[in-house]
């Protein structure tokens, strides 16, 4: 049954408001609501035209981006939200305080040059990409103690956006071969995940091209000067305060943040 336009209101109010207080909330599908992924994407919608009250959309991020994880939540495909200036931590530690169990995972960031207009190829995306950076997310679930059933429950979740930082190195695709592109996410000096390019559906560019024709379903286009996340290119680990916390790649730089 679908659910009406008042039912996906009170949950988009429901999850922006667990988003502003830190107070998570029931999963949507956890009294057996049933939940479509075009519904869950309309109330994520909503979500976000809250959070642009507020902030400017810097561009998106996708998630479930290998097949076990799709077939784990029940999807056939990658999915994906969007991210805002106030997500970007500039230099500042991991606030932990402020965030709802967060987890770190390691990401390569697309800086687009120029609009793409769909039908999109991976070979669009790197012809339109003027810089590639390395990017830690931390995600965040506003469901109780990460309670996930349904892929739908994240994507009305915004895809469990929260904060990320950028690093400093900015290279050109050209010079990259990010199919082979490693990383290693180390906790005070131990290292506790690894992950290579080829983990993100073959190639990192190959989700963005996913992304810019999905968004042609919502009239939408990957844009220039936006930043795409390709998903995950590590497992998500937790993360504590007073630990330490170095994402090195191959080839694109590192970042060390520290949670307090």
């Amino acid at each position: 049954m679908s659910l009406s336009d008042s039912e996906k209101t009170d949950y988009a109010d429901r999850l922006y408001e667990a988003y502003e207080t830190k107070e998570p909330i029931e999963p949507i599908t956890e009294d057996d609501t049933e939940l479509t992924t075009e519904e869950a994407y309309e109330i994520q919608a909503k979500v976000v035209e809250r959070i642009r009250e507020d902030t400017e959309s810097i561009g998106h991020k996708l998630g479930l981006v290998s097949e076990a994880k799709q077939e784990q939540l029940g999807i056939q495909e990658p999915i994906f939200g969007y991210i805002s200036e106030e997500n970007v931590l500039d230099g500042e530690p991991i606030p932990s305080s402020e965030m709802i169990n967060p987890r770190l995972e390691a990401e390569v960031g697309f800086i687009l040059g120029k609009d793409i207009e769909p039908p999109v190829t991976t070979a669009d995306v790197l012809s339109a990409t003027d810089a590639v950076v390395p990017v830690v997310e931390l995600i965040e679930s506003r469901f109780k103690g990460w309670s996930i059933p349904t892929a739908q429950d994240v994507i009305a979740d915004n895809t469990s956006t929260a904060k990320l930082a950028i690093g400093e190195t900015f290279r050109d695709v050209r010079d990259l071969d990010l199919v082979h592109e490693g990383v290693t996410v180390s906790v005070n000096g131990e290292i506790e995940a690894t992950g290579v390019g080829a983990d993100i559906m073959g190639h990192p560019a190959r989700s963005v091209a996913w992304l810019g024709n999905r968004l042609a379903d919502l009239d939408e286009q990957l844009e220039a000067g936006e930043l795409v996340m390709s998903g995950g290119i590590s497992a998500a680990i937790d993360t504590e305060p007073g630990d330490v916390y170095h994402v090195t790649f191959g080839n694109l730089g590192s970042i060390e943040l520290r949670a307090e």
